[in-house]
């Protein structure tokens, strides 16, 4: 019967994800596979998200939200592909400013723009190993990424 090297049983935990004590070292192994996303958007509602009769060029917009986990960064569009952001580094209370020509021609009294919200958290263990699929060894993901919410912005011109 062939006994495992210390070394190679560690390489072998740690592709694992497994917690192992070394015999030679007594030294303990730690490698945490991160499955799960680590950061979700719960809600996000705009705020000063009705304008009456409002002839401002631009408009200050408080991002609302509420999430779990620990995000480090944010991003904010007008478009569903966020073709048009940056991520930003991530604070609790956002804003952003948005102009009065991005909004289309008013109709029946208003005009409406629908805003995106998305949030990443760096992942600690980027980079490492992460699980076996199909025989392979992946490597773990450097974020994770909550699901974008959108919610609209509208301006209502009475009288």
């Amino acid at each position: 019967m062939q006994i495992a090297s210390p070394l190679r049983v560690a390489a072998l935990a740690t592709a694992a994800g497994l917690l192992i004590a070394s015999v030679a070292g007594a030294q303990t192994l730690s490698n945490t596979i991160s499955l799960t996303s680590g950061v979700t958007l719960k809600t996000f509602t705009p705020i000063d998200s009705f304008y009456l009769n409002s002839t401002a060029t631009s408009y200050s917009i408080a991002l609302v939200h509420t999430v779990s986990g620990s995000p480090t960064e944010y991003r904010v569009s007008r478009f569903s592909d966020f073709r048009d952001a940056n991520w930003i580094p991530y604070v609790s209370r956002p804003t952003i400013t948005i102009q009065r020509s991005v909004f289309p021609a008013v109709t029946n009294g208003g005009t409406q723009i629908t805003l995106y919200l998305q949030v990443r958290a760096k992942n600690p263990n980027a980079g490492r190993p992460g699980a076996v699929i199909d025989g392979k060894l992946t490597v773990q993901p450097d974020f994770f990424f909550s699901d974008p919410l959108g919610r609209r912005i509208r301006l209502v011109y009475a009288g």
